[in-house]
């Protein structure tokens, strides 16, 4: 009878540390598909940014292709009548 409880002790035990493990997994899994998320919320920031700075950097480029520069003359000293 002793033998008996003991052995059911145990299943039940054994049974609640696998029940732990899944959990533990479980959270774990989690926690990988949280970090996945920012990672890519990173690289899609980043990109935008990027992105962003192309764009400014091509118009800025256009904006002064075509100007023709004006040189203008150092001043002179004026003549003394």
């Amino acid at each position: 009878m002793a033998m008996d409880n003991d052995d059911a002790q145990r299943e039940l035990e054994q049974k609640a540390l696998r029940n732990v493990r899944g959990l533990v997994d479980k959270i774990e899994a989690d926690d990988q598909k949280s970090n996945q998320k920012q990672l890519v919320a990173v690289v899609i920031v980043v990109a935008i940014v990027a992105v962003a700075g192309g764009a400014s950097l091509v118009s800025r480029s256009k904006s002064t292709e075509g100007q023709t520069a004006i040189e203008i003359p150092p001043p002179t000293k004026p003549v003394a009548k």
